[in-house]
């Protein structure tokens, strides 16, 4: 028995607002999926729209790994230009408006981002406003 032929039911309308929500890959392809499901058996879908879909998630997929890749490597970048301010003296300004100064004596890594070691303080290396050897 084939029920909804022509009809888009709440799972099509679903799907479209999560991927207007947040368009990554997983929504592309629910909303694929009830593309599909929901159409015409009599009158599927023109290979030129399948073809032209699926090139766009590849576009999508690429763009999202781009991204990622970017962002690995500003943060090897941002760890590559804390790890030469070490032995240096630095001014910075903390968050809460205090100046910390003094020599960097190491870098700390976390999952997001590289801190540099003022003694006992961990600084932000974009919080630095002065250097010197």
């Amino acid at each position: 028995m084939i029920t909804g032929v022509n009809s888009t039911g709440s799972s099509s309308s679903n799907a479209l607002s999560t991927a207007t929500q947040q368009l990554d890959k997983d929504a592309f392809l629910k909303l694929l999926i009830t593309q599909m499901q929901s159409q015409d058996p009599l009158q599927p879908m023109e290979d030129k729209e399948f073809i032209a879909q699926l090139a766009q998630f590849s576009a999508l997929e690429q763009t999202q790994q781009t991204n990622t890749n970017l962002g690995t490597m500003m943060q090897m970048v941002a760890g590559g230009q804390a790890l030469d301010l070490v032995g240096k003296t630095i001014q910075a300004q903390s968050s809460d408006g205090t100046v910390v100064s003094g020599k960097v004596d190491g870098v700390k890594f976390d999952s997001k981002q590289a801190w540099l070691t003022v003694g006992d303080t961990l600084v932000d290396p974009a919080d630095v406003f002065a250097v010197s050897p």
